[in-house]
């Protein structure tokens, strides 16, 4: 008995693989009426619209077989309609941490992911498997950034060949968020094999559906193998913890990491872990076992129309309804053609032998602009010549023929959902582009369920990137986002900020690895189609008595939304001039409060300027009357200092005269008494001079004496 058949999953490697064949042959016969059907409308739908035989009795007997292929121009309305209003992921906070700017910041991870794994691809080939086929898928894989880094991303992979896919059966759900396994077989290149595995499994995987039945399955240059998604579950515990949060008790932290965080388990629930596991088989052997850090198996289905009939799951695209619509259209038209084709030509009526000499122009009238025609006369028996050659008026083709091929075209655009054709539209009638485009979707409308089911498969995906976002996403690094009007702009993520204090984490930037959050998707116009009819109706706008307010606060805006050349750039110029630019959209606070708080901090910085021109004008006023006071207080002292000098002045006059008087007389006294003590002096002094004179006169007296006695003694007697 296999592990299927006892509902309990099988554990070991060759249990495994037969689980996996198992639930391969369950997809496959509760797939097989849909799989067949949907082939068959994939090649009418590419111009394999005739029956085989059919097709070979005109062949053979040289007759026409046309086809029109109006079919795929339905479907290729419906899928560029979906193609030029794609859906687009949003995600809305929740709980558990979860806040406003972290949302937006996810909002753009998301956009950066669907741009750099070419996510618009993976959606148009997804809607038109679904179109055409009835349903189509897409995948989600993460890897390394770069071989030589530990940082990994999130990508979104297509799947061209949805034949390839064999999901649960037992799934219901519009999105396929319940399937509980899901195979996918792949072609691998064998030098890749040889790389990742070593010796090559000669058998590969061999089981294989209708539309994955390929011949060469295994050939030179590649290998089919089989990768089997299965939903596994685990016994665990259920933690709520102190700060509100939810985890399993298998991947709480050690007790000394959560004591440190001040952290508690407040309450405890036993549960069952949802664990998916992805395991990459050949037909005798499992090459790699991969546990997958989501919840969800992350592959998506996009279906078309499904109708449930007796438990048996119907699935089918647009085609499969036009396809008798379409034949009747072509065998319409091919009989038409014939007729006409086999339609003789206007023939031309004479006597006999008229063209005798002339066949080769005669015979090319009805095929070439021939300008002349010549026929020779024929003279009858009564000696006449009978009349010329002249043309005779075909037989009319059958007029139900043209009503025929109209009323088959009606039917095929009544089935289509397109009762009404744009291209019988009034020749000459004047509709503005706003009424042009209603009337295209009044077409369209009769398959919104095909854009409708992309959306759900949408909100589906949104929801398995957001559960793998704090797997691939955890580390601190600068991340590139993409805004709504697709500005790339780097910001950092999980960035902790620190206290300068204590160095503890205070919060953590844009944290992603906490945090739930709810997922919308966002419909209509792309921001393009929105950019330009905003821009329309801005200028319209602008002409209206409220266009002087507009342009004044938000005139950076009504530029930045056109598409002329330097047009940012003078929008980024008007946006230094608008208080209301400077809003951060990446702030924490929602715009009308950031609109609140700058019309408080305009009002408090008009209220200070107010405050500051007063204080200038008190110290201009207190300036003023210092100078006043400062003035007359001069005046005063220089009052009492020329009082003070006059005073001093006279003072001084009086003390001078009797000072002078005084000098005067003590001169006087000094100059007399001086006057009689040089008197006196002299006096003695002449006294002194006399005396020194008679003594030097009787000195030189006694010498002439002596002198003379002298001589006389040495004289002879």
């Amino acid at each position: 008995m296999s592990a299927v058949e006892g509902d309990v999953l099988a554990q070991g490697d060759a249990a495994i693989i037969d689980e996996c064949r198992d639930r391969y042959s369950r997809a496959t016969d509760a797939e097989s009426a849909n799989r067949t059907e949907a082939i068959t409308d994939l090649k009418f739908g590419d111009g394999d619209q005739w029956a085989q035989n059919l097709r070979d009795e005109r062949f053979k007997d040289g007759r026409p077989y046309l086809t029109i292929n109006l079919t795929d121009a339905m479907v290729r309305r419906v899928t560029n309609a979906c193609r030029e209003n794609r859906p687009r992921i949003k995600v809305h906070p929740v709980g558990d941490g979860a806040d406003v700017q972290t949302a937006k910041v996810v909002d753009g991870l998301i956009r950066h992911i669907e741009a750099t794994s070419g996510a618009d691809y993976a959606y148009d080939t997804a809607v038109e498997s679904a179109v055409r086929g009835g349903w189509g898928y897409i995948g989600i894989e993460g890897d390394y950034i770069d071989s030589n880094s530990f940082d990994q991303e999130l990508k979104i992979i297509p799947f061209p060949n949805p034949f390839m896919c064999y999901m649960d059966p037992a799934s219901r759900a519009p999105d396929g968020s319940d399937a509980e396994w899901f195979i996918e077989s792949q072609m691998i290149k064998r030098t890749e094999y040889r790389q990742r595995f070593g010796h090559i499994d000669a058998a590969g995987w061999q089981y294989m559906g209708a539309g994955d039945d390929v011949a060469d399955w295994s050939n030179k240059e590649e290998l089919r193998l089989a990768k089997y998604w299965r939903i596994e579950r685990e016994k665990d515990t259920l933690c709520l913890m102190s700060d509100g949060s939810n985890k399993y008790r298998s991947e709480l932290p050690k007790a000394d990491t959560m004591a440190a965080a001040g952290l508690m388990i407040v309450k405890t629930r036993p549960t069952l872990r949802r664990v998916v596991k992805c395991y990459l088989l050949t037909q005798s052997k499992i090459l790699s076992t991969t546990t997958w850090p989501g919840k969800y198996i992350p592959r998506v289905p996009v279906y078309g129309r499904q109708l449930d009939i007796n438990g048996a799951v119907m699935r089918k695209g647009m085609i499969r309804d036009l396809r008798d619509p379409a034949r009747m259209y072509n065998y319409a038209q091919t009989a038409k053609t014939e007729t006409y084709a086999l339609q003789p030509k206007a023939p031309w009526l004479g006597p006999e032998g008229f063209m005798e000499g002339h066949e080769a122009a005669w015979r090319d009238a009805n095929r070439k602009p021939i300008v002349a025609l010549e026929y020779k006369p024929v003279r009858l028996d009564d000696g006449t010549y009978a009349p010329p050659p002249e043309r005779q008026v075909p037989p009319q083709p059958n007029a139900g023929f043209a009503e025929w091929g109209e009323s088959t075209k009606n039917d095929f655009l009544a089935v289509a959902g397109m009762a009404h054709d744009p291209g019988q539209d009034a020749k000459g009638e004047t509709v503005s582009g706003i009424a042009l485009r209603r009337r295209q979707g009044l077409a369209d409308v009769a398959h919104y369920d095909f854009y409708d089911n992309l959306c759900r498969s949408l909100r589906h995906l949104g929801r398995i990137i957001v559960d793998l976002v704090p797997s691939y996403y955890d580390t601190p690094r600068i991340q590139r986002i993409i805004e709504e009007d697709g500005t790339p702009k780097s910001v950092n993520i999980n960035e902790k900020q620190m206290d300068p204090m204590t160095q503890a984490v205070m919060k953590v930037k844009n944290d992603l690895t906490v945090g739930r959050y709810d997922i919308v998707v966002d419909t209509g116009p792309s921001y393009q189609t929105k950019r330009e009819e905003s821009a329309e109706a801005q200028l319209e706008l602008l002409a209206t008595p409220l266009g002087q307010m507009v342009s004044t606060a938000a005139g950076d805006l009504i530029i930045r939304g056109m598409d002329f050349p330097n047009a940012d750039t003078i929008a980024d110029r008007l946006q230094a001039m608008i208080p209301a630019a400077q809003m951060d959209a990446h702030s924490d606070l929602p715009p009308k409060a950031q609109t609140l708080i700058a019309g408080l901090q305009a009002q408090l910085k008009q209220a200070n300027q107010k405050q500051l021109a007063l204080e200038l004008e008190l110290q201009a006023k207190h300036g003023l009357e210092q100078m006043k006071q400062q003035g007359e207080t001069q005046r005063v002292q220089m009052k009492e200092a020329a009082e003070t000098e006059r005073t001093r002045m006279e003072l001084g006059t009086k003390v001078h005269d009797t000072v002078t008087k005084a000098h005067t007389a003590m001169h006087d006294t000094h100059v007399k008494a001086v006057t009689a003590h040089d008197v006196a002096e002299i006096n003695v002094a002449g006294k002194l001079l006399d005396t020194h004179a008679s003594a030097v006169h009787e000195k030189e007296l006694a010498k002439i004496a002596a002198s003379q006695a002298e001589k006389a003694e040495k004289r002879p007697e």
